[in-house]
């Protein structure tokens, strides 16, 4: 199986398993659309000090001052990545279990052999297994888009390959938690739990999509989970079936709000050119509109309890931060710290004096950290529901 990228990879599973003709068409127009971006390349690096730190028993503060090359681009590890990546590597290690880390998983058994014969499969980040529970751990080190654990394509076949390969033959456990750690993004990432009878199921889905993935009258099925991250999507004339459905969306009517299908804007095409000056120089009040809708919703969940499918539940907390940097110094010096340990042209970050002090020992009333913000998540995700006795002074936006 090597290091070979597999044509029906997990990480592009929400693409072909709901867009089966995509699969054959991108062979066709672009055969070589795995592009690197820093954005990516960035994640390769962060992914890196976690797998080392994982793997040896290092923080991620050790590799503070690192070069690391990743696709072409230079990185120099920096508190802040350090910062980030501590958090998920703390709940990693407070599960009971053998712990493997960057592992190769095959899941041929759900996706068939590729159109070369060979096997193919994925790269689980970390994975645990318990007694009791296996564990599946996936960073996501960008910023951009909100990803959800619940019901995730791409983490319940790196599930399955892992039972399947390491998880079976060490555990009889039957619950399997999957775990997104999104440090960068306050709405991002999760915890949901599902069982191997559930994983199981989910893998006769897997099968029946990839063989429809090599009909070669396989229909391009646009939708957004498919259309995301396509290639096509981003290719001119690539995707017919894209650009009528981006098409197709632009209508609203807010009579249809029973309806599954997404809700229409006015048809982009068909517009005059004062409505389009209009409606792009009132764009930030639109906007406004739209992110005081979504406080409206998190009011009423935090009032109401979960409905419609949702809930709200706190989000990241804010980065802890010094409230007087003069006063933290001033105690660091009186607890028997070096100024030299604890300087490094400005004073080392309240999550870095956790790691050298131990936690709880740095007191809390030097630290400033901004509450958690709610956040809309499916029923599903593991943290528990919020209600209107916890109080936010800002509901935020942040979107699920």
């Amino acid at each position: 199986m090597g290091g070979k990228h597999s044509q029906l990879s997990p990480s592009a599973a929400s693409r072909w398993m709901n867009c089966p003709g995509s699969v054959r068409r991108i062979q066709e127009l672009a055969p070589d659309s795995d592009e690197t971006s820093i954005f990516a390349a960035e994640g390769t690096a962060a992914h890196w000090v976690r797998e080392v730190s994982l793997a040896y028993g290092f923080s991620p503060y050790d590799f503070v001052g690192t070069r690391i090359q990743a696709d072409g681009f230079m990185f120099v590890v920096d508190e802040d990545m350090a910062d980030h990546l501590i958090p998920g590597i703390d709940r990693i290690h407070e599960f009971e279990g053998r712990l493997f880390s960057e592992v190769r998983v095959n899941t041929t058994p759900w996706v068939g052999y590729d159109d070369d014969g060979d096997e193919q499969g994925g790269t689980v980040d970390s994975g645990v297994v318990g007694p009791e529970e296996i564990v599946i751990s996936d960073l996501k080190y960008g910023q951009g888009v909100p990803v959800s654990p619940v019901d995730n394509k791409q983490l319940q076949l790196y599930a399955l390959g892992f039972w399947r390969d390491i998880g079976r033959h060490h555990s009889t456990a039957t619950r399997v938690r999957i775990i997104i750690d999104q440090p960068r993004h306050s709405a991002g990432g999760g915890e949901w739990v599902t069982t191997i009878d559930e994983l199981k199921k989910f893998g006769q889905q897997v099968k029946r999509a990839a063989t429809e993935t090599r009909n070669p009258d396989a229909p391009c099925v646009p939708s957004e989970a498919a259309c995301q991250w396509c290639p096509l999507a981003r290719m001119d004339g690539a995707c017919p079936e894209h650009e009528s459905w981006k098409l197709d969306i632009l209508g609203l009517d807010f009579d249809d709000l029973d309806s599954d299908e997404p809700p229409r804007l006015p048809d982009r095409e068909g517009m005059t050119t004062a409505r389009r000056r209009y409606i792009n120089q009132h764009a930030s009040m639109i906007r406004s509109w739209l992110d005081r809708l979504h406080a409206d919703e998190i009011a009423d969940l935090l009032e109401n309890g979960p409905s419609n499918g949702v809930k709200t539940v706190a989000g990241r907390a804010g980065r802890r931060n010094h409230k007087d940097e003069k006063a933290s110094e001033r105690w660091l010096l009186n607890n028997g710290f070096k100024r030299f340990d604890i300087i490094n042209k400005k004073l080392i970050t309240v999550a870095k004096i956790d790691e050298l002090a131990g936690k709880g020992v740095f007191p809390r009333r030097l630290v400033h950290q901004n509450d958690p913000k709610p956040i809309v998540v499916p029923l599903e995700d593991e943290r528990p529901a919020l209600m209107s006795e916890i109080e936010f002074e800002d509901l935020g936006c942040s979107h699920d």
